[in-house]
């Protein structure tokens, strides 16, 4: 009997420490990270190179140029902010229809299911669909290690990477990098993030910010679909974070511990998906109108919120929240961020074997960040001298990127060999990265988060697992 009852003790312990100890979609790519150049702005080859922002988003040379030069133009004629989802067209699968291949020897057969789950969800409430490729498939995609987690966003042409590393391979980070492929780019960098969240700058490494710059309304699609907080392209609070504190603050307190805890689709993801794609366009009734927020899927009827998303009812009459988030203008009343009580500690799982492998030296635009301590740099906290960042700076002068479509990232990372050291030369340039907060407040968290864990909004680890071990006294004692 005793060992009955420890035994199911042990077992909602151990539910109660997977549910109360979730990462959220940035700390699983994050921490997947095979060695620090998975964070690097700069990749591929001189033949074939790429530019990797916030993580996880891999964009062609031309993408990236096409999005720095609509950055200089912020905003349109019609004050109508776009959505995530990427603006041309010939990003997108033709017909909604993706060939996709696996790599030879790298995943399982338990890891290929984790996959075909992720796509099987993008099958089921969305017309986009996936096929094994062919030999005749020009343009496809190739599900491979990579050291990461990455993709392209859309359609690029050719074989694309969607890069799995082992910590990659969940079905929710797998629908997540699925999601960039379709055409989606994160929620927090959408035109009007600005109206939902705040930017803690403070927090975020200089040469680092570039990854929260905004994309405007000349490259990503409008498709009249709200924010989302509950979104799997979201990120979560303390992305970036180089003290522990939150960098993305949400103006509805209530949604602070939602972001970047999306395990699926949201409703209004699918319903992004549905417009992109056109899914309704086989449907003969052309005239069909749906209530609140709802939508017309592949079969012809309409969808609202739900988990994630059911059938439009008579009763499905307002815009509805469901999965949504509403309008999330709300102020709070407290900070519950606080910025980290060391310094000098890591901030990364791998800091110590990295350093180990001589990679403080040789990334050190991260390292210097992120792993102070296994570096051996804590005196150069609070060094902020103008000097170069990133490597090969003197390369990339000569080729001109000082200027043009990779600005932003060379004002902060080589502002030195730029000639960018006067004034307040070291910080990004803010154009395009949306109001922000430079000082946090660190005081205690607000009284609606009562026993609650600010960085997270669940209840501590701690506190639970005293409470279980108490309850199994108790049990038998009895």
């Amino acid at each position: 009997m005793y060992l009955q009852t420890v035994t199911a003790l042990l077992l909602v312990l151990f539910e109660i420490i997977v549910v109360v100890s979730p990462s959220t979609m940035d700390e699983i790519i994050s921490n997947a990270a095979e060695d620090a150049h998975q964070f690097a702005f700069f990749q591929g080859t001189d033949e074939k190179p790429i530019v990797k922002v916030e993580m996880d988003m891999v964009f062609t040379p031309e993408q990236w140029e096409e999005i720095q030069k609509a950055a200089e133009t912020d905003g349109d004629s019609s004050g109508r902010y776009r959505r995530k989802a990427i603006r041309r067209s010939t990003y997108r699968w033709p017909r909604g229809q993706i060939p996709y291949e696996y790599a030879s020897n790298v995943f399982t057969s338990t890891q290929k299911n984790e996959i075909q789950k992720a796509l099987d969800e993008w099958e089921k409430y969305t017309c986009v669909s996936f096929r094994f490729a062919r030999s005749s498939d020009r343009n496809k995609i190739r599900f491979d290690n990579g050291g990461g987690c990455f993709s392209n966003v859309g359609t690029v042409g050719g074989t694309q990477i969607i890069g799995l590393a082992q910590g990659c391979r969940y079905k929710s980070v797998v629908v997540h990098e699925v999601g960039h492929a379709v055409g989606f780019q994160h929620e927090q960098t959408r035109p009007d993030r600005d109206n939902y969240v705040e930017i803690v700058r403070q927090n975020i490494p200089p040469h680092l910010y570039y990854n929260f710059q905004k994309y405007t309304t000349r490259t990503v699609q409008d498709f009249e679909v709200p924010y989302d907080y509950r979104s799997i392209m979201h990120y979560g609070a303390k992305a970036f974070s180089v003290n522990g504190g939150l960098t993305i603050r949400t103006k509805n307190r209530q949604y602070q511990s939602v972001i970047g805890n999306g395990k699926q689709l949201s409703f209004r993801d699918i319903k992004l998906a549905n417009l992109m794609y056109n899914c309704e366009a086989s449907c003969s009734n052309k005239n069909i109108r749906c209530p609140g927020e709802g939508f017309v899927d592949k079969s012809c009827k309409c969808m609202c919120p739900g988990n994630p998303i059911k059938e439009c009812s008579e009763t499905d009459t307002g815009t509805g929240t469901g999965t949504g988030t509403g309008t999330g203008t709300g102020t709070g009343t407290g900070t519950g961020t606080g910025t980290g009580t060391n310094k000098c500690a890591d901030r990364h799982k791998s800091c110590s074997a990295w350093a180990k492998n001589g990679e403080c030296a040789k990334y050190k635009y991260f390292m210097s960040s992120y792993c102070k301590q296994s570096c051996g740099i804590c005196s150069t906290v609070g060094d902020n001298k103008c000097k170069d960042m990133g490597k090969h700076c003197d390369y990339w002068q000569n080729k001109g990127y000082c200027n043009g479509k990779y600005a932003i990232y060379m004002r902060t990372n080589c502002a030195q060999t730029c000639n960018l050291c006067s004034a307040d030369s070291t910080r990004t340039d803010t154009k395009n990265l949306g109001n922000s907060v430079d000082n946090e407040n660190t005081g205690s968290a607000s009284s609606h988060t009562g026993d609650m864990d600010a960085s997270n909004g669940v209840t501590s680890l701690p506190s639970l697992l005293g409470l279980v071990i108490m309850l199994m006294l108790c049990k038998l004692m009895h």
